[in-house]
């Protein structure tokens, strides 16, 4: 059952998502930026400063009360294709306020420009340039749809190479299986606000994989080997279409002996965390991750 003031943003969405359906890829990503300066809730407790990892850039968003000297490696979403660190900054600024931890907010390279592997190299890649920038530093990976496939992979690619491995996972809402086989990406169609269908996914889905399998632990981290991940916290919602994405990952890493964790929000839809501040589920969800990654910092 959704409240009121959720109803009101759940509506919001759909008829936000009428509007980019009509638009041309880089409208899109201009109209991202937008729509998150318009929402205005960045966190007022966040300093921002501009980042660069070799070719891969960001923000710093560091907290006035900075209560760990551990690191945030934060992936937006938007489906591989668009997004950056701006518009996320609202996520990503009250991760960094709620754990009191420096936040990294990438921007990292898009598709279809940049095809598999380029945005997983850039996470890779900004998490050994800390690791040797900082030794001995505490890191950990979060992400939100796209970007918690992003901070999944990683970790497997980190661990194929026998490397340190990022010390927790905070996984929002995570798109897993890039194949769309799970049962809810049909059956929530009704109820997620972003994907009355699944035919957004499938182009991005193969926008970004190119020629290259979707079933790729890589591409599609459902199918990959969850052994000696660090601890990781999911959070999903119940109207969403990735919903069993959240789950079968959960069921996955639990079953591999990892700490892991799952929370499904009632009534929630897809990365309804854009409105922390002005919508308590969202700030609710964003308090609890805070506190979990500063929890492993």
């Amino acid at each position: 059952m959704q409240s009121t003031l959720s109803l009101h943003y759940y509506e919001l969405v759909k008829q936000q998502l009428l509007v980019w359906n009509a638009m041309t890829l880089e409208e899109r990503r201009s109209s991202y930026e937008e729509v998150s300066i318009q929402r205005g809730n960045f966190s007022k407790s966040v300093d921002v400063v501009p980042a660069q990892f070799r070719a891969v850039s960001g923000d710093w968003l560091i907290p006035h009360h900075q209560t760990t000297d551990g690191i945030i490696i934060h992936m937006h979403g938007g489906a591989f294709a668009v997004g950056n660190a701006l518009s996320h900054r609202a996520i990503g600024s009250h991760i960094a306020e709620y754990s009191g931890a420096r936040v990294i907010l990438l921007t990292y390279s898009l598709s279809p420009e940049h095809l598999f592997p380029a945005a997983m190299m850039d996470v890779v890649h900004t998490f050994r340039s800390l690791k040797k920038q900082h030794p001995g530093q505490k890191i950990a990976l979060s992400g939100d749809s796209a970007g918690a496939n992003l901070a999944l992979v990683a970790s497997f690619y980190l661990r194929g190479e026998g490397e340190e491995l990022p010390n927790a996972l905070g996984l929002i809402c995570p798109w897993t299986d890039l194949t769309m086989s799970n049962p809810t990406h049909q059956k929530n169609a009704l109820l997620d606000p972003y994907f009355p269908n699944s035919d957004r996914l499938h182009i991005a889905a193969k926008g970004y994989a190119g020629e290259a399998s979707l079933k790729d632990p890589l591409i599609s981290p459902q199918f990959g080997s969850y052994e000696k991940l660090p601890p990781m916290l999911t959070h999903t919602g119940e109207y969403e279409a990735l919903l069993d994405d959240a789950k079968i990952i959960h069921q996955l890493a639990t079953k591999a002996g990892v700490d892991s964790q799952i929370e499904v929000y009632p009534a929630m839809w897809h990365v309804w965390q854009h409105f922390v501040e002005l919508m308590p589920e969202s700030t609710d969800s964003l308090q609890k991750m805070g506190v979990f990654l500063a929890k492993h910092l």
